[in-house]
């Protein structure tokens, strides 16, 4: 099984001890490249905006894993206007964990039982956990509560495929999209701040939490002639 970056991020570490990793939404041209510069982990897009599963998902969860990469995660960039925030989250892992071709293989009821047990279990699952990228209000209601109440329902859907959630989000963007709740604050905190430094000292709690897990200090970066933000933990 899996162990999440939920295990590893318990505690806030000292910048001597920091773990460079990345996030990624689209294959990078070399993991091995980036496995070989210091990357220790990845987050993959699996989840679009669109409301659909990322088609390059599992390309680029097995890439980073087959180049030694220990430790892969998933985000999705939901789609509000879509509806259905459990649903989408459903997608996005079931694309992942379903081996479609051994299910079309299976019929009648062995396959429904098949297609059941794949997307349920967590062994099955090729990322550690799933970050619910909460960003952009333009893409949400101008309504705090129905905003939440789709967040809740993403939650669910991580509840129902037995992987955990994890938030990835800023304070400049979770107040004017949820008002600031602290409704998620038990989940984990993946948080932005493009000042080039790998520490959480510029860290100013919100919506409950109180210390991240994951900063995101470089976006837009080039590393091995790939697009990719940097992070760390």
């Amino acid at each position: 099984m899996e162990f999440a970056l939920l295990f590893l991020c318990a505690t806030i570490i000292s910048p001597a001890k920091a773990t460079m990793g990345v996030d990624v939404s689209y294959p990078p041209r070399d993991w091995g490249c980036l496995r070989s510069q210091g990357v220790e982990f990845a987050i993959a897009r699996v989840g679009r905006s669109t409301g659909s599963p990322d088609p390059n998902a599992r390309t680029m969860v097995s890439g980073a894993k087959n180049a030694g990469i220990k430790y892969v995660d998933g985000y999705i960039f939901p789609c509000y206007k879509c509806g259905g925030g459990k649903a989408q989250v459903e997608a996005a892992v079931r694309a992942l964990t379903l081996d479609r071709d051994e299910s079309e293989r299976k019929e009648g009821m062995e396959g429904m039982a098949y297609r059941e047990e794949r997307l349920n279990s967590t062994s099955g699952a090729m990322i550690g956990q799933l970050w619910l990228d909460i960003e952009g209000t333009q893409y949400w209601s101008s309504s705090h509560s129905s905003n939440i109440a789709f967040i809740r329902d993403m939650t669910e859907g991580c509840n129902s495929v037995g992987i955990t959630c994890a938030f990835y989000t800023s304070e400049s963007q979770w107040a004017p999209i949820t008002g600031g709740t602290t409704e998620f604050s038990g989940y984990q905190l993946w948080y932005a701040h493009y000042d080039g430094n790998p520490s959480f000292s510029d860290f100013k709690p919100f919506g409950g939490w109180s210390k991240p897990a994951i900063k995101q200090y470089r976006g837009d970066a080039t590393m091995c002639g790939s697009g990719v933000d940097v992070n760390f933990y």
